[in-house]
């Protein structure tokens, strides 16, 4: 029996092995699955059939293997003229088209579009979703994408995927439950592909949809997921990552603990979002444990998963662990400097944020637009104004990196947080773009530190033009409302957050006790006192002000609707 461990392919019913091969194709994801499947489809005697012989050629083409390819075609023992004219245009044609994303041209797409228009192979099962991920990863229109996708005679797991990805793609994710609607109506189960784009979906359409109906979406997802009876690494990995994606690390974190007590293998996308969710909730020890996991177990820990190290450590608090990680790794790319530069950032570390650019710069490694956002924000954290104008300019200068909203919320946060409020508003009516919530929020936020109230006003009002039902906007003014005193103003923010239906999202902290974590909402007033964490607070509070500093009234356990 063959194992589902992420290594093999399910076991093989004995009682109708013809109807389990035609399913077991979903799960060649790799050579080794293919060769695997391979075998056992000679073992029993499939491999002169069309039908199989058909499958296994296009499983060996998809993965780049055009010898075996042609050797499974040659076992076929009755080739007809449509077997002949796929091997021959259609597996060209999917190459062809492949090529085109490659190249990033579109135009030399639809030129293959003809060609299999005119060669009758436009609804082939193998070359319509190429031409889908090619409209998709092109730039092409989804009514083109929808036109193929139509077309397609006898659509598979991956066409009912590839059209998911495409409604992603243009962000119409509605219609990816439509098509999971459709796709149960013509009798397909879930499977990696569509449960890939459904959870994506999902993930999508709940982000930032503060109190909206929408956030049961990733519930739905959830619950597909534990209604599947057989489910392998990649329905996991998929699952995991949907959660961290919502923000709901806790639960990524069980779904993987749960994936092993099942004895399936993690694999090196579980373990990145894994590392993600352990970043999400600043939880070092399980952070720690995780990393242990993928040593014992020989998961390979590549650029990607190192670079995911390198971040979660440096959230977490332990910074010289993630410089650690970043020195023992044997290759760097762009995104490992931009990530380190931004670790020692966030911990104020300026100067050793600067010598990593450095040696970027040494070692021949081009910085691009998100290492100068990692170099800006350390700039920011550190205070260090004249230095950020430098990089500022030096982006463009040297590197040819034209500044995007990212780069000037930058600067406008350095110099919002230095108090120089007229200089961040003279910079936003310089840019040659609309300045987006980011630029504002970081305005606002200054707002609040320098009690500048009536410019506070101003920029609300344009942050709830872009972000009209974001609840953090009405908070925040409230906030800087009520250090004014203008109490009238707080309660007249209070009812305006009551008629829209909007409530404050509460914000959590976690902290591990003896490899427990604990999660606190601001409310949690009982959670507090079981682990003495309020007792910590007036402590705390009592020295600051020994020591001349005034806490302002957020401080401590309040919250906005006390």
């Amino acid at each position: 029996m063959l194992s589902t461990v992420g290594k093999s392919i399910p076991a093989i019913s004995l009682q109708n092995p013809a109807e389990t091969f035609s399913s077991l194709f979903n799960f060649t994801k790799s050579l080794h699955l293919i060769k695997q499947l391979h075998a056992q489809i000679v073992l029993n005697g499939f491999h002169h059939s069309i039908l199989f012989g058909s499958q296994i050629s296009n499983a060996y083409i998809d993965m780049g293997s055009l010898e075996n390819a042609f050797k499974a075609f040659d076992q076929i023992s009755l080739k007809n003229p449509r077997s002949w004219n796929t091997i021959i245009s259609g597996f060209n044609l999917v190459f062809a088209i492949k090529a085109c994303i490659g190249l990033s041209v579109l135009q030399n797409g639809k030129s293959f579009h003809s060609v299999a228009i005119k060669s009758g192979l436009e609804d082939d099962p193998y070359v319509g979703p190429a031409l889908i991920n090619m409209y998709i990863q092109l730039g092409g229109s989804l009514e083109e994408t929808r036109k193929v996708f139509d077309k397609i005679y006898e659509r598979n797991s991956v066409s009912w995927g590839a059209m998911m990805k495409g409604c992603l793609k243009f962000s119409k994710d509605l219609e990816v439950f439509e098509l999971f609607d459709q796709m149960k109506k013509f009798g397909f189960e879930l499977d990696p592909y569509s449960l890939d784009g459904l959870v994506q979906a999902c993930g999508n359409v709940c982000a930032g949809k503060d109190g909206s109906a929408l956030h049961g979406l990733i519930d739905f997802a959830v619950e597909l997921f534990i209604e599947l009876e057989e489910k392998d690494v990649v329905m996991w990995s998929t699952i995991i990552a949907g959660l961290t994606k919502n923000g709901r690390a806790c639960e990524a974190i069980s779904f993987f603990r749960r994936m092993l007590d099942e004895s399936i293998m993690p694999n090196e996308i579980t373990f990145s979002s894994v590392i993600l969710a352990c970043s999400q909730l600043g939880t070092l020890q399980q952070g720690k444990s995780v990393h242990g996991f993928a040593i014992r177990n020989g998961i390979k820990l590549d650029v990607v998963n190192c670079t995911s190290l390198i971040d979660m450590y440096a959230k977490c608090g332990s910074i010289e662990v993630s410089r650690r990680v970043f020195n023992v790794m044997p290759e760097r790319d762009v995104f490992s400097w931009s990530v380190m530069i931004n670790g020692f950032g966030i911990h104020g570390l300026y100067y050793e944020a600067l010598s990593v650019f450095t040696s970027m710069r040494s070692q021949k490694h081009v910085p691009n637009s998100i290492t100068f956002v990692s170099i800006l924000s350390a700039c920011s954290h550190s205070g260090k104004v004249e230095e950020g104008w430098d990089f500022f300019e030096l982006m463009s200068r040297d590197f040819g990196i034209t500044p995007i909203e990212e780069h000037y919320a930058c600067m406008v946060d350095l110099l919002s947080r230095a108090g120089k409020i007229e200089e961040a508003e003279s910079l936003i009516e310089k840019m040659p773009m609309d300045p987006g919530a980011s630029i504002w929020g970081a305005l606002l936020s200054a707002c609040r530190i320098h009690k500048r109230v009536e410019l506070a006003e101003k920029v609300a009002e344009k942050l709830l033009v872009l972000e009209p039902d974001q609840s953090s906007v009405y908070v925040m003014l409230s906030n800087i409302y009520a250090a004014a005193g203008k109490w009238e103003m707080v309660k007249k923010i209070r009812r305006k957050m009551s008629k829209k239906g909007l409530q404050k999202i509460i914000g959590f902290s976690s902290i591990e006790i003896e490899q427990k974590v604990y999660v606190f909402g601001a409310k949690d007033r009982l959670s507090y006192n079981k682990t003495g964490v309020e007792s910590v607070l007036i402590f705390l509070r009592y020295q600051m002000q020994e020591l001349g500093y005034m806490p302002d009234i957020r401080f401590g356990l309040q919250d906005f609707d006390d």
